[in-house]
């Protein structure tokens, strides 16, 4: 529990602050690892990145290229 105040007294956390905390997180949660090792192996095979963002990116601008703006980006 944490300590808060001028005495510094134990005051229960709330629930987004006990799931915040870093000491509430697990250092080496197995699920992460496995996910970082897949990840490793994928490069070391020489697996390509199937990410669509810089797909999007280019077609994005291509068609802003004719707006009055073309370097302003949409935001809703």
């Amino acid at each position: 529990m944490p300590v808060q105040g001028e005495t510094q007294d134990q005051t229960p956390r709330m629930p987004h602050e006990r799931d915040e905390s870093a000491d509430n997180q697990a250092s080496s949660e197995p699920s992460g690892r496995a996910v970082g090792q897949a990840a490793y192996e994928d490069i070391e095979r020489g697996v390509v990145d199937t990410d669509k963002g810089p797909v999007l990116d280019q077609t994005y601008d291509k068609v802003r290229e004719g707006a009055d703006d073309p370097v302003k980006k949409f935001s809703p």
